[in-house]
Order: structure tokens, then C-alpha cells, then sequence
């Protein structure tokens, strides 16, 4: 008995040794976070209500001048998304005057990319920063994607929600949820970069039918 037991104890600390030298670095690959600067505007991705959440509590900490949400009507949740996003952060101690947002259709992180890019080119003289909130598994795409629509002349922060507030923990591989959302996002990071930055003309145009995806 005693032996089985000592035998299964070293398998599990060989397992867990593994996961850690191979395997977690597959999942912290994926999170990109800056050191956070006052910035001229928060953007969060539209998604989990933690997002909209960590973003105001930026905001109430001043690390922003104004909140930016976008996202349109969700049939899932029968509301508009950027006004739902609105209303969750005034009831986190946001002034309504201090939230911008725009409820236009979209289907991808690049549709919401343009348009927060649309809302800063309205308001060029005073936004050259933006620090963007989403999920940590989503940032290093998120990034890519921001940094390409939004161009070189604004600086851009990532504040990714902290582990411990979302479905991607540490050790991902250890829960199904969260390697499903591995396995998802690195091949979303693959048709990002075919969609954006390798296909052009018809293939571009052919490939946006996944957008949705």
C-alpha cells in the first residue's frame, strides 16, 4: 500500500513538473501586461462584465480620463451592449459624463478596434494613449490587432484582468474550460494574421466570412 502510494506521488510530481517546464508557457505566452501609466482613455473589449468592471475600477483609480465600451444589440442577452457596459460602470462609481461609447454591430476585436480608432480621430487633440482591458488570454492578440488599426502615434497599455477574476487560471491545462480557451485563441491568433496581414483581395474577402468565429 505504502509502496503504490509513494508511486503514485512521484508520477503526480512528474506530471505537475511537466506541465509547468512544457505546458505553462504555452498559456503565458498568450498574456501581454504593461506597467500601467495614467492614460487618455480605457477601452474595454466587449465580453465578461469583469472587464467592464476592472476597467472603471482603473478609471475610479486615475489611470484614465474617460471609459471607452462598444458593442451592439445581443440578441443572447436582449440589450445593447455598449449601454449595458455603461450602466455597469456607473454603478461602479463612474460619472455618466466620463463614458463614451458606440453601439455599432460588430463581430470581431479588429471591428471594435476601428471603431475606438473612428472615436479617436474625433478627438485627436486630446487622446495619444489608451490603455486597453480584456480577458489575459486575449491581450497578446488584442494587442496585435489595436497596435496595427490604431497605429504608431498612440501608445498603447495593456491591462489584461488579473487570473484570479476570470476562466484562466494559471495552470490551464488542468481544467477543460481553460484549454478549450487555449487551443481556441492559438488558432485565432493564426487567422488573425492570415486575415490582416497575409491575405489580400478575394482571399481577404472570403476569409472575413468567419469573422464571426
Amino acid at each position: 500500500m505504502k509502496k503504490n502510494l509513494l508511486t503514485l506521488l512521484v508520477v503526480a510530481t512528474v506530471l505537475c513538473g511537466i506541465g509547468l517546464v512544457f505546458l505553462q508557457p504555452i498559456g503565458d505566452y498568450l498574456v501581454v501586461e504593461d506597467q500601467l501609466e495614467k492614460a487618455d482613455l480605457i477601452a474595454a473589449v466587449s465580453g465578461p462584465e469583469y472587464r467592464i468592471v476592472y476597467a472603471s475600477e482603473l478609471y475610479t483609480r486615475g489611470l484614465g480620463a474617460t471609459l471607452f465600451f462598444t458593442g451592439g444589440y445581443s440578441q443572447e442577452n436582449q440589450r445593447i451592449e455598449a449601454s449595458w457596459s455603461k450602466y455597469i460602470a456607473t454603478t461602479h462609481g463612474v460619472p455618466e459624463e466620463a463614458i463614451a461609447t458606440d453601439d455599432s454591430a460588430v463581430l470581431s476585436t479588429h471591428d471594435e478596434a476601428v471603431l475606438l480608432k473612428s472615436y479617436i480621430d474625433v478627438h485627436a487633440d486630446t487622446i495619444k494613449s489608451v490603455t486597453l482591458v480584456t480577458d489575459p488570454y486575449h491581450s497578446r492578440r488584442a494587442r496585435w490587432i489595436y497596435k496595427k488599426v490604431l497605429g504608431p502615434d498612440i501608445q498603447l497599455y495593456m491591462a489584461p484582468v488579473p487570473r484570479s477574476r476570470t476562466d484562466f487560471p494559471k495552470y490551464w491545462w488542468t481544467e477543460a474550460k481553460s484549454r478549450k480557451i487555449v487551443f481556441t485563441e492559438y488558432v485565432k491568433l493564426a487567422f488573425y494574421y492570415l486575415r490582416y496581414q497575409v491575405a489580400s483581395g478575394n482571399f481577404q474577402k472570403w476569409l472575413s466570412q468567419f469573422d464571426q468565429y
